[in-house]
């Protein structure tokens, strides 16, 4: 078997295990549709429509994603079942490649549920005709989903490496890390030194790099992770 087949099994399972639990799926559904709705409502007399469909789509993706990550990584450890997923032929990389890709897919589409309602509420509220600009649906298309792939392969390769006290202090720590590039004005107070900003090409592409960056880094630091290592750390 290919490594990438293994990888495509690894996250087939992974996705019907978030399919049949129906908290993460209500939680996922809560999540978008309290973050799609309340950034519309209580977003005041300055609204700006880009900026709130940016927020939106990495918000929903992440807060999901670091729920669908503690249930693909630490429950099979808390549980156990990772000593017998280890005894498999599946290398490590493919077990932790398909854990990250099993989590991140439905994690993005319930981002795009979280920005199809901002879509739709803001046409209702506003009564015109409003549709993201070409550089927000390159964002929602394609820089979304690897922030939610960058943040679910961090949160996991800590999560298989460390013990369980330590790892929900890092999993926050990381979501704190990731939070301002989650807001345009932060986002933009970090590059511009500007806080009323709104979002074009270059914030888009600048993300883009920072989690290329993420994910290089994560790949590489994989290296170090090793079978004995996890098991060691099981409770």
């Amino acid at each position: 078997m290919s490594s990438i087949n293994m990888v495509l099994v690894v996250a087939r399972k992974e996705m019907k295990n978030i399919i049949r639990n129906k908290g993460l799926l209500f939680g996922g559904l809560w999540i978008g549709g309290m973050f799609g709705v309340l950034n519309v409502l209580l977003s005041g007399p300055i609204f700006s429509f880009d900026n709130t469909v940016f927020s939106v789509g990495l918000l929903v993706g992440v807060f999901v994603g670091f729920s669908f990550s503690s249930f693909v990584f630490l429950r099979e450890k808390r549980e156990k079942i990772i000593e017998t997923i280890l005894c498999t032929p599946l290398s490590l990389k493919s077990i932790w490649f398909g854990k990250v890709l099993g989590a991140t897919i439905p994690a993005y589409l319930f981002s795009l549920l979280g920005v199809t309602l901002v879509i739709v509420i803001s046409n209702v509220m506003r009564h015109s005709l409003l549709f993201p600009s070409v550089a927000i649906l390159i964002h929602i298309l394609g820089v979304v989903p690897v922030f939610i792939a960058s943040a679910i392969s961090l949160i996991g390769f800590c999560q298989f490496l460390l013990g369980m006290r330590e790892n929900k202090i890092i999993s926050y720590l990381i979501i704190l890390l990731l939070f301002p590039f989650m807001y345009p004005s932060v986002f933009g107070g970090i590059i511009w030194g500007n806080t009323n900003v709104v979002v074009s090409w270059v914030e888009v592409v600048v993300l883009l790099i920072v989690l290329m960056l993420i994910l290089a880094l994560t790949t590489y630091l994989s290296r170090y992770l090793s079978k004995e290592k996890i098991v060691l750390t099981i409770p």
